[in-house]
């Protein structure tokens, strides 16, 4: 039987050996992403039969991660079913890729129905072409940046001890102007419980400063067993349209001596998020699906 318990960073190390059985580098088995979010998706975790099992939860469901290690598959998705049989909950396997998705197909056939699930779907760029910007198709992006360049005196930094806390400031500053939509108030939530334990996750992220105020920041951590780092919070003043632009390119040169890719997570199904995530050509995308019986 499954005994789950809180994420903690002091199982960081034994969490992320099991990430190297990941077939794609989706920015749900982050360790600062799994412990952050916890705070508004209820994760918990569970060692057994050399496996990590993963379960997010609502009022009303269970969600598992499929299961990762070298153990006996099949008897590890049974451990599932029973978990959620004992709890009296429905449940959906979510955050699968497609080898995954042909396993479960494998076991239980047309008992189980998988869904793509498009808005939960990674962009995944070149962090040298976000950081040259060159080309014909990022021409109107690179014009923006040098409009950034042009009208404002700014300061880029690496967050620190000494600015880390005018950065959470500027963050929730941001979040009280904006409107107040279950999904901001859920995400202010994760943003807080990052910056609280932003060196404790080994967070890595820059600002910039206008006239010594922060405008815009971006945040994120390395991915294991990839050359590719995940951005999890980017946020930029609405009194400096140009910003967004700014921080994207100023801190993906930040990145180039050490990535060849960024994971920039998904678009929530968010139109405009969506349209501005496609608008600087991710080099793919990486498609995640969900299944239920």
């Amino acid at each position: 039987m499954l005994q789950f318990q809180d994420v903690s960073i002091e199982d960081r190390e034994r969490i992320e050996n099991y990430f190297i059985f990941l077939e794609e580098p989706f920015c749900d088995f982050s360790f600062g992403n799994l412990f952050s979010w916890a705070v508004v998706e209820n994760t918990k975790i569970s060692f057994l039969d050399d496996f990590l099992f993963i379960r997010f939860s609502d009022d009303e469901k269970f969600y598992y991660t499929f299961p990762l290690g070298n153990g006996e598959i099949n008897k590890a998705i049974n451990l599932i079913i029973e978990d959620a049989k004992i709890n009296n909950k429905k449940f959906q396997f979510v955050c699968l890729n497609n080898s995954q998705t042909k396993k479960l197909k494998d076991i239980f056939g047309e008992k189980i129905k998988i869904n793509k699930n498009r808005n939960a779907c990674d962009y995944v760029y070149s962090v040298e072409k976000l950081a040259s910007l060159k080309g014909r198709k990022y021409h109107s992006k690179k014009n923006h940046f040098n409009s950034f360049k042009n009208n404002y005196e700014f300061i880029f930094e690496k967050i620190n001890e000494d600015n880390i806390n005018e950065c959470l400031q500027f963050a929730n500053e941001w979040y009280a102007e904006s409107q107040a939509t279950p999904m901001l108030l859920r995400e202010q939530k994760v943003v807080n419980k990052a910056f609280e334990n932003y060196f404790k996750l080994n967070l890595i992220g820059a600002l910039i400063k206008i006239n010594n105020n922060v405008v815009a920041f971006c945040v994120g951590e390395k991915l294991c067993s990839v050359n590719m780092f995940c951005t999890h919070f980017e946020k930029a003043s609405k009194d400096f349209p140009t910003a967004y632009t700014a921080i994207n390119k100023l801190f993906s040169e930040f990145l180039l001596n050490n990535f060849e890719y960024v994971n920039r997570e998904d678009d929530a199904g968010i139109e405009g998020l969506r349209k501005a995530k496609l608008s600087y050509y991710p080099e793919f995308i990486l498609e995640k699906y969900y299944a239920e019986f």
